[in-house]
C-alpha cells in the first residue's frame, strides 16, 4: 500500500511531467514554423492525404510562386510587395514601398498575416498539419495549401562586388530609377519619376548590406539565367541588373514584365528601393556637363551593332562622369549612339533650350575606341573623356552583332 504523502508526490510528479511535455510540444511546434517555406502547385482529386500536380503545359504562363520564410515568432517575409499611394501637392503621385516583411500570429492553429497596404490582418487560414518538412494551410473557401520547407545551398561568399539595377518605367506610374552599388558601400541614385528622390544622389550602405543585397540575387543562381525574360503582353516595364566582379560585367539580364525566376524577381525589391532607406545627397546636377544628358548607348561600327541595356549605360555613364577631360589622339573605330533624355543631368528645366538640338553644348555625334569618347557638340570644340580602360575589351560578354535591316 502507498503513503498518502508518496502518492500526492507521484501525482505531482506525474502532472508535472505532462505539462512539461505539454510546453515542449508546444514549444516546439512554434519553433516548427521557423524558416522558408515554398508553396507547392497542387490539384487535390478528391478528400486525401496524397498530392497529385499539373502536367507541364510549355505555353502557359507560369503564376509567380509564393515562398514564405517566417523570421522569429512574429516576422515573416511574404515575398510580396507592399505599397502605399503618396500623392504630394502638385506632384506626380508616388509609389512608396514599405517592404515585403510584415507582421503575422498564430490564434487557435489559424494563421494570420498583417497586410501593409491596407493596414488589416487577412482572413487567415487553418493550420492542418506542420512537421519539420511541410506545412498544410487551409483557406476560408477550404482550399488547401501545401508548403514544403525550402533550403538555399549557397556559398558564403560573394560572387559579385558591383551590381547596377535600372527600371524603365511603363504605361502608368511605374517609379524609373537607376542605382549601383558596390561592396566598399557605394551607392549611386538616379530618380527619373514616380519616385520620392528625383536627380543624382550619393550615398553609403554598410559592407554588411551589400552582401545581404547580392546574397538574395545569388539565391536566383545568376549566372545560370537566360540574358532575357520577356512577358506576352504590352505596357509593362522593363527591369534591367548587371552584375560586375573587379571591374567586368559578369552578367547582364533584362526582364520585361518581371517574367524571370521567383528568386531573381524577388530580390529586385531589396535594390530598386533601397533609396527609401538610406541617407543619401543630392548632386549638384548643373555641375554635370550637358554632354552627358543621354543613356542607352549603343557602340556601332560598319554593319556590326552592340546595344547595352539601361543598366549597362547607367554604368558606362557613371565611367563618364567620373572620367577626365584629355587631349588624346586614338583610333575613334566607333560611333557611339544614344537617346537623349531631357530629365537626365541637367534636367530641361536647369538648362536652356533643352529641346533645341541645334543648341550650344549639344551632340552631335560621339566617336570611341572603347577607352576615350570624343563628343563632337554644336557651338564648341570637342571635347574627349579618358575613363582610364577600355570598356569593349575589359567586357568581354558584351558581343556585337549585326545589324538589322530597320536599324
Amino acid at each position: 500500500m502507498i503513503h498518502p504523502r508518496r502518492l500526492s508526490k507521484l501525482t505531482f510528479l506525474i502532472f508535472f511531467s505532462v505539462a512539461l511535455l505539454t510546453a515542449c510540444k508546444q514549444k516546439s511546434s512554434k519553433d516548427l514554423i521557423i524558416g522558408n517555406w515554398r508553396l507547392l502547385k497542387e490539384r487535390i482529386s478528391e478528400p486525401t492525404d496524397s498530392v497529385t500536380f499539373d502536367s507541364f503545359d510549355p505555353f502557359d504562363i507560369p503564376d509567380r510562386g509564393t515562398e514564405y520564410t517566417f523570421i522569429n515568432d512574429s516576422l515573416i517575409d511574404t515575398k510580396i510587395e507592399y505599397y502605399k499611394i503618396i500623392r504630394p501637392k502638385g506632384k506626380r503621385r508616388e509609389f512608396q514601398f514599405v517592404g515585403t516583411q510584415t507582421k503575422y500570429k498564430i490564434t487557435n492553429d489559424t494563421l494570420k498575416i498583417y497586410d501593409l497596404t491596407d493596414s488589416i490582418w487577412d482572413a487567415g487560414r487553418k493550420i492542418a498539419k506542420l512537421t519539420s518538412d511541410s506545412l498544410i494551410l487551409i483557406d476560408a473557401e477550404g482550399q488547401r495549401q501545401v508548403f514544403l520547407r525550402h533550403e538555399y545551398h549557397i556559398n558564403s561568399e560573394p560572387l559579385f562586388d558591383q551590381i547596377s539595377l535600372s527600371t524603365s518605367g511603363c504605361f502608368g506610374s511605374c517609379p524609373i530609377i537607376n542605382i549601383i552599388i558596390d561592396s566598399t558601400g557605394h551607392v549611386l541614385f538616379y530618380g527619373e519619376m514616380y519616385v520620392s528622390k528625383i536627380g543624382f544622389y550619393e550615398g553609403k550602405i554598410s559592407k554588411d548590406k551589400f552582401k545581404a543585397i547580392e546574397k538574395e540575387f545569388r539565391k536566383a543562381k545568376i549566372l545560370d539565367l537566360k540574358k532575357e525574360y520577356s512577358a506576352s503582353w504590352t505596357d509593362d516595364e522593363t527591369i534591367s541588373t548587371t552584375f560586375l566582379k573587379q571591374g567586368e560585367i559578369k552578367k547582364s539580364i533584362e526582364d520585361y514584365g518581371r517574367t524571370g525566376p521567383d528568386e531573381l524577381v524577388w530580390a529586385y525589391p531589396s535594390l530598386r528601393y533601397l533609396f527609401q532607406d538610406i541617407a543619401l545627397e543630392k548632386l549638384d546636377s548643373t555641375k554635370i556637363p550637358p554632354y552627358l544628358n543621354l543613356h542607352f548607348f549603343r557602340f556601332e561600327k560598319r554593319d556590326q551593332v552592340l546595344s547595352l541595356t539601361q543598366s549597362e549605360s547607367f554604368l558606362l555613364w557613371n565611367y563618364l562622369r567620373k572620367g577626365s577631360l584629355v587631349q588624346a589622339n586614338f583610333d575613334g573605330k566607333y560611333n557611339m549612339a544614344f537617346t537623349r533624355n531631357y530629365t537626365w543631368a541637367p534636367s530641361y528645366d536647369e538648362l536652356d533650350n533643352a529641346y533645341n538640338e541645334q543648341a550650344e553644348n549639344k551632340i552631335k555625334s560621339i566617336v570611341t575606341d572603347g577607352r576615350y569618347y570624343t563628343f563632337i557638340l554644336h557651338g564648341q570644340q570637342p571635347l574627349t573623356i579618358d575613363i582610364g580602360f577600355d570598356f569593349l575589351t575589359q567586357n568581354k560578354k558584351l558581343n556585337f552583332r549585326k545589324k538589322k535591316e530597320y536599324e
